[in-house]
């Protein structure tokens, strides 16, 4: 919005004649004083978006609730927010009351892109599986065609009320706040910014475990200019580009945070005093946040069991120029990754240097001797320290700036992938999944330019391609990378996977020589677990179905199951090699071996909403076991089950649920 810039007192002086004019004489009003249509319907907007910013609905004005959605009783709200109202909700399954958290469209918000808006918070949700994100149980319509969702009912305090109800001190508030760092760190590498960070939204159990709540204004990340922030974040806690009607990106949520950051700190939000109209003009300017340490009021610092003095000296310094960071009017300027904030809080409780800061000789000579104050005692090892000390932080501000760089240059593909994947760009009305990851793979050495980080990236694009079967795409990445990548675990991946699209093409040869060289690669001891998963079993079970059934085939598939359940691989990545070994158990007739197999299969799936469709799978495979051993009624519910999961995640006429 550089012409708000541009025109900012000419708008600002409208701004204050609008709120004192009714609604109806605003544009006659405005245009005895201005001649340009534009700055007029400009100056209009605001007015009309500040009006919904200083809004706020509290659970006493909601008004009378109905008593029951669906197959749920309400209980009674609990929350209320701009597009929709929360209920505790109450459902009897098998004779045991379940109570959730149930989310109502409100009446006033059945709009289309209001709509619009709700169901994308029903697909965000279901795709989440994180401990510290609320998780998502059932959607629907209610009998007049509202929408609803179900999610999980957490017993909580805002992160502020917590705090300051608990006393607690820095360090204690700090590690509650990585673990809001964390769920939205996990929410970015999905693609997804949540764009209404505050502290109502987050809440923490009585164990001290944080939940993040309300993702009704997130959207996946990409370009859109035509979609207005402005109304939908607190101003508070809202970026300089939020309030400014710009395109979002996961900036906004790093000042979000920082936002949060300061308040914990300090006892009260940057801007507290200030109205949405002030907060907007904040934007417009790019001022400077304000410093934490001059935010501290003697009756905050009782609250942290400091006095004003002792708790301005803890915040002035790293944890100031932390929340600078976070806070800045221009997105550049800040964070480069929720990763690299959560690093600099890390490496304060440390007692190490934050990025943040100048990296002076000494700077970082006084956090090394803050952490060993004993050792200075001695001058002699005093010097030996200091001097290994200085070696190794340079080492790992190396690593730390490397790693900056390698998250910023992350989000500025992805941001640019969805740029170019636009109609207006691209030159198609609609895009494909397989147009994307291979536009995805075109476009990513423009922005990775580390040659590892290339061929990882382009890998896994890769693999997203041979999912979707698009084998002819994929294999001639994985050929590429198989030649040039000098990095074993890639090498051996690309050739597995090469080498199964010939099996599956009918190159029975090729197949077999690219599997058995991948086989030979995974021995090395540089290759990953997942690498050594993935050759031993394209090696495998494509001779096992092509007539080579061997016992070293069955060998290798229990080697490989074994090697993915002691592996820290995700849990779908577990799953398949125990899945593959079922199959191959059901066609040698060793039915109970293999049903144990897919009931382990089943509940690692079962744990990943993105595999929902692979569970029901497993699910039927346990149905045709139970009916080859006479159990109707076991293999019907089976089933049953596997058909109303494929319904859920493909669609009724998908080719899977017929």
């Amino acid at each position: 919005m550089s012409q708000d810039s541009e025109h900012w007192d000419l708008l600002q002086k409208l701004f204050y004649l609008g709120e004192e004019t009714p609604p109806e004489d605003r544009e006659r009003a405005f245009s005895e004083i201005c001649a340009d249509a534009a700055i007029v319907r400009r100056a209009i907007d605001i007015l009309n978006g500040s009006a919904l910013l200083d809004k706020e609905v509290s659970p006493a004005a909601v008004p009378l609730h109905p008593t029951r959605i669906g197959p749920y009783s309400l209980l009674r709200p609990i929350g209320s927010g701009g597009i929709g109202t929360v209920y505790l909700a109450e459902r009897i399954l098998g004779g045991v009351p379940q109570r959730s958290a149930l989310k109502i469209l409100s009446p006033h918000a059945a709009g289309d892109a209001f709509v619009e808006r709700f169901r994308r918070e029903q697909h965000i949700l279901a795709s989440l599986d994180h401990r510290h994100i609320t998780r998502l149980f059932d959607a629907g319509l209610g009998e007049g065609g509202q929408p609803y969702l179900v999610m999980e009912y957490v017993e909580g305090e805002h992160l502020n009320a917590f705090c300051d109800g608990r006393n607690l001190g820095i360090r204690e508030r700090l590690e509650l706040f990585l673990q809001v760092c964390d769920a939205v760190s996990y929410l970015h590498r999905n693609l997804i910014v949540h764009l209404d960070l505050k502290p109502s939204n987050i809440l923490v159990t009585v164990e001290g475990e944080v939940k993040l709540l309300d993702f009704g204004t997130s959207k996946l990340v990409q370009r859109d200019s035509l979609l207005t922030t402005t109304v939908l974040a607190t101003p508070a806690y809202a970026s300089p580009e939020q309030l400014r009607n710009e395109p979002v990106t996961t900036a906004c949520d790093v000042y979000s945070l920082g936002a949060i950051l300061f308040e914990i700190l300090a006892g009260r939000r940057p801007g507290v005093d200030a109205s949405a109209p002030f907060m907007i003009e904040r934007a417009m300017r790019e001022l400077e946040p304000e410093k934490l340490s001059k935010s501290v009021a003697p009756e905050m610092a009782a609250q942290r069991q400091l006095s004003p003095d002792r708790l301005r000296h803890m915040l002035r310094g790293d944890l100031e120029t932390i929340t600078d960071k976070s806070l800045r009017p221009r997105a550049k300027d800040r964070y480069p990754s929720v990763d690299a904030l959560m690093q600099d809080v890390e490496h304060y409780l440390a007692g190490r240097p934050v990025t943040a800061r100048p990296q002076t000789t000494f700077y970082r000579i006084a956090k090394f001797a803050r952490r060993h104050r004993r050792s200075l005692s001695v001058s002699a090892v005093a010097a030996v320290l200091l001097i290994a000390a200085l070696v190794y932080a340079e080492i790992k501000q190396r690593k730390a700036l490397a790693e900056g760089l390698r998250a910023e240059q992350m989000q500025t593909f992805m941001s640019s992938l969805f740029t170019i994947a636009n109609s207006d760009y691209f030159g198609k009305p609609t895009m494909s999944v397989n147009d994307f990851l291979n536009l995805g793979i075109r476009t990513l050495p423009l922005y990775i330019h580390e040659p590892a980080d290339l061929q990882t990236g382009r890998m896994r694009l890769a693999i997203s391609l041979w999912r979707n079967g698009d084998f002819k795409d994929a294999k001639a990445v994985f050929a590429a990378i198989a030649q040039a990548s000098k990095d074993p675990s890639l090498e051996s991946e690309a050739l597995a996977y090469a080498g199964d699209i010939d099996y599956r093409e009918g190159n029975l040869k090729e197949g077999e020589r690219l599997t058995s060289q991948a086989l030979a690669l995974s021995h090395n001891s540089r290759v990953t677990p997942l690498a050594r998963v993935t050759a031993e079993d394209y090696y495998a079970i494509n001779r096992e179905v092509n007539g080579q059934r061997t016992e070293e085939n069955l060998h290798l598939l229990n080697q490989a199951a074994q090697e993915a359940m002691a592996g820290k691989l995700p849990a779908h990545d577990r799953a398949y090699p125990v899945l593959l070994l079922g199959q191959v158990m059901t066609s040698r007739n060793r039915l109970d071996e293999a049903a144990s197999l897919y009931r382990q299969a089943l509940q690692l799936y079962s744990t990943d909403p993105a595999y929902a469709c692979t569970a029901a799978d497993v699910e039927g495979r346990l149905g045709y076991i139970d009916h080859l051993r006479g159990r109707l009624s076991e293999s019907l519910e089976h089933h049953q089950h596997a058909y109303a999961t494929v319904v859920r995640c493909e669609g009724a006429e998908s080719a899977g649920a017929s």
